[in-house]
């Protein structure tokens, strides 16, 4: 395995709750009230996306005011255990890393720059930067191609069905980041790899060809 390319949230950083609390804070702000499990079906899409997919009425306002309630809950966001060390392996071993995450990169610069982790990548792909985002294969074969790698020997690691379903259809393999999955069942074992710890996905790849 020679290129390894990651998704940000849910992978490398655990930013869910963040994310959550901020919308329930948005919804709340409007007089409504949802539970932590009704807000929780669309994480992992893009913003937009998710507030579509809940039916909410001008949703282009509410995903400005949803982000304005990020850093209220920036307490909550951490970097997953293992991480710092898996990338610095990654690297020592001269692999390509990349990022491909449906973050704008105002969101990500906002995300990472707490975390020392940017150093580790070559490339990165964020929202808007292809036709089509995540599951579509656009975001993937763009880091591929920015990578000048070779899809036969890379990767995508990430946390969602989405994140499965963009890297089989860039026809690359999918490695799921269990450390950021609440219920593996929704993958319906069409997972190629499950890493249930960063270390274990360091092993993996040091150990592919």
């Amino acid at each position: 395995m020679k290129t390894v390319i990651f998704d940000v949230d849910g992978t490398l950083l655990s930013t869910e709750s963040m994310y959550m609390q901020s919308l329930i804070q948005t919804f709340r702000d409007r007089g409504i009230e949802k539970s932590y499990e009704e807000v929780y079906k669309i994480f992992g899409l893009p913003s937009l996306d998710g507030l579509i997919k809940l039916g909410v009425e001008n949703p282009e306002e509410m995903q400005l005011a949803w982000q304005s309630h990020y850093h209220d809950f920036w307490h909550e966001v951490n970097l997953f255990d293992g991480i710092t060390e898996m990338l610095a392996q990654l690297n020592l071993n001269s692999k390509q890393l990349g990022i491909v995450t449906s973050n704008t990169p105002e969101e990500f610069a906002n995300h990472s720059s707490d975390f020392d982790f940017v150093k580790y990548f070559d490339d990165f792909v964020f929202a808007g930067q292809t036709p089509n985002m995540k599951p579509a294969a656009d975001p993937i074969l763009k880091s591929l191609e920015n990578l000048d790698a070779d899809g036969t020997t890379a990767m995508y690691i990430g946390d969602s069905v989405h994140d499965m379903q963009a890297a089989h259809n860039a026809g690359i393999k999918f490695g799921m980041a269990a450390w950021g999955v609440r219920d593996q069942s929704v993958f319906n074992n069409q997972a190629d790899v499950i890493f249930d710890t960063p270390s274990a996905l360091v092993s993996y790849v040091l150990e592919s060809k």
